[in-house]
């Protein structure tokens, strides 16, 4: 049967794959996402930053690939989701509000109850009078008291429903700033981190170290054996480089096979030895696939190595640290660079 929806989708979905194939990027989640908003023209923005990019460089790097979709993708799903929180917060507030107006009514008319009360004990001493004035003062305030547990039980109700909105937001938070594949900092969390490791080493001037690292040949090992082991290898490398970092190291995959590792309290000596370790590391690692045993050979990576500058920028360090590591490419690869 002639399904228009399913039919469509899956145009989107082959072109967005013939995009990926052709500019020879990772086929990620994140990736397709990008293609298939791309493909389907839903976003301007993106398109003309995409078609601007190639029109210049004739190509798209996997890094270039990962800021977009941050900037463009991520972001946009991040925008929504605290659209809607701070729609719920609306609403609640406005539910107390209305029910805050309503009690100060109530209270109001309790008040002139008493008021009346007063006036007629006054006038009418006999028994049955008194009864019957009491009886009514009792009522009114039985309404008050009524209806201020209403809005006690309201107010409880309210401040768990913005608590769980509260808690959503940071949900989204972090996952807008994590890599879903190596749950490491992604590099919009790179930049964040950086940025602030920048900013404390310049004020207390303290040292600071970056590490940018590269899994060699990484391309080749995808083609090889598919995306799903190079996804493997990726989340082995993040967890080799967090059991080698202090607690206030921050490491982040900086996009596609590229990792960065923020060094707060290390001089150049210190990084460079931590790299040397981390290098060896990974290459001592036996990698075979789970199901038949198969070995896939050792992995290796290049590091670059930058040191901050007192009053630099943190995209500075970034570019000196990069060309380290093409530097240690050039060399041969599976080796550490030091920008001087």
């Amino acid at each position: 049967m002639f399904n228009p929806d399913r039919d469509y989708t899956i145009e989107m979905a082959e072109q967005a794959i013939e995009r990926i194939k052709a500019l020879a990027l990772p086929a990620d989640p994140a990736g397709f996402e990008l293609w298939y908003t791309y493909v389907s023209g839903c976003n301007e923005q993106l398109n003309r930053r995409v078609n601007r990019i190639i029109d210049e460089k004739g190509a798209l790097s996997a890094a270039e690939q990962d800021a977009l979709y941050d900037e463009f993708v991520s972001s946009a799903r991040k925008s929504a989701a605290i659209e809607n929180a701070g729609a719920k917060v609306s609403a609640e507030i406005d539910c107390i509000v209305e029910m805050l107006s309503d009690l100060i009514i109530t209270t109001s008319l309790g008040r002139d109850d008493c008021v009346d009360a007063s006036s007629q004990l006054a006038s009418s001493p006999d028994r049955q009078t008194v009864r019957a004035i009491s009886d009514a003062l009792i009522r009114s305030l039985r309404t008050i008291e009524l209806r201020q547990a209403a809005l006690e039980q309201r107010l409880i109700a309210s401040k768990q429903e913005i608590e769980t909105v509260n808690e959503a937001l940071a949900r989204v938070s972090i996952e807008a700033n994590m890599d879903p594949v190596t749950n490491l900092a992604n590099r919009r969390g790179f930049g964040t981190a950086l940025k602030r490791a920048a900013e404390q080493a310049n004020q207390q001037g303290r040292p600071l170290a970056l590490l940018m690292l590269d899994i060699d040949h990484f391309k080749s090992f995808n083609d090889r054996f598919g995306h799903l082991m190079g996804d493997s290898v990726l989340r082995l490398i993040s967890i080799t480089l967090k059991q080698s970092v202090k607690g206030q190291d921050t490491v982040a995959r900086y996009g596609g096979e590229e990792f960065a590792v923020i060094l707060p309290e290390t001089d150049g000596s210190g990084a460079m030895a931590l790299a040397e370790r981390i290098r060896m590391r990974i290459m001592e690692r036996d990698l075979k696939k789970r199901s038949s045993g198969e070995s896939l050979g050792a992995i290796t990576v290049s590091i670059g190595v930058a040191t901050f500058r007192p009053g630099e920028q943190a995209r500075s360090m970034v570019e000196r640290a990069d060309a380290s590591l093409y530097e240690a490419k050039h060399a041969g690869r599976n080796c550490s660079r030091c920008a001087p």
